[in-house]
């Protein structure tokens, strides 16, 4: 009996050992993998500030890089990129030289003319305003009325480019009515009808001839206010200053068009 104690005493012991031996291996590589971790912290805490720094100007330089050799927008000081190469060079439109051109030169552009006449009768009555004593007479107005468009003032801020449809939209002024013109060789005098005894010509001064012919540019301007003669102006105006500006732009780039609109 003592010695089967004594046995398992020595196979505890034993146990005890191999269990002493196997705690002291795991706390002697836990205390590696600390020591370790410890010894690279430095290094990856250097990686990390490198890649705080770095990378940001590396993303900055690609994109330097890129457009050096490739840049969509238009090139600066030129209103339109036709193709850029970067370094190699570009090609490039410019509109606003060949459309404002020397300012002081662009004048009034006549987009269109009306005729328009009036018929003005003077009636001059004689004694007692009797119809035997009065004469009467027809005259013919006959004139003309230009509108226009003020080119000259045409700024920069009026031409609006679009690189994507490859488009030139020119904004002008309305069509502005100038004032009716009536040549005085226009200006046509019916025979004078007289009463059985009315004498001679209807005569009149300077000044009265000149009322009647204001007169008779109140009654055109209403006319052509009736007509809505203007309104027809605007379109010619359109028309008109597209053709004339479409040979300018075709000839800077065949590839863009141009649309003109109203300020």
């Amino acid at each position: 009996m003592e010695e089967n104690k004594e046995t398992k005493n020595t196979i505890n012991e034993e146990e005890l050992l191999k269990k002493v031996e196997k705690a002291a291996e795991k706390g002697v590589k836990k205390g590696g993998f600390k020591q370790s971790l410890l010894s690279i912290l430095p290094v990856l805490i250097a990686i990390a500030l490198l890649a705080y720094f770095i990378i940001p100007k590396v993303e900055l330089l690609n994109k330097k890089i890129n457009g050096i050799f490739h840049i969509d927008d238009s090139v600066a000081d030129h209103d339109a990129t036709i193709d850029n190469n970067g370094i190699f060079g570009y090609t490039a439109a410019d509109f606003e030289e060949a459309i404002l051109g020397d300012s002081s030169k662009l004048k009034k552009l006549e987009v269109f003319k009306q005729n328009i006449s009036d018929v003005s009768q003077i009636t001059d009555t004689g004694l007692l305003n009797w119809g035997i004593f009065t004469k009467n007479q027809l005259i013919t107005y006959n004139g003309t009325v230009v509108y226009t468009v003020d080119l000259s003032s045409l700024k920069k801020g009026d031409i609006l480019f679009d690189d994507e449809t490859k488009t030139i939209t020119l904004r002008i002024p309305h069509a502005k009515q100038e004032e009716i013109n009536i040549p005085e060789d226009q200006i046509q005098f019916g025979d004078t009808t007289k009463g059985l005894l009315a004498f001679g010509d209807i005569k009149m001064t300077a000044e009265q001839a000149a009322q009647v012919q204001s007169e008779a540019r109140k009654k055109m301007q209403q006319k052509l206010d009736d007509d809505n003669v203007l309104e027809m102006a605007d379109r010619f105006a359109k028309l008109s200053v597209w053709e004339l500006y479409t040979p300018i732009i075709k000839g800077v780039q065949k590839d863009y068009s141009l649309e003109v609109e109203f300020r």
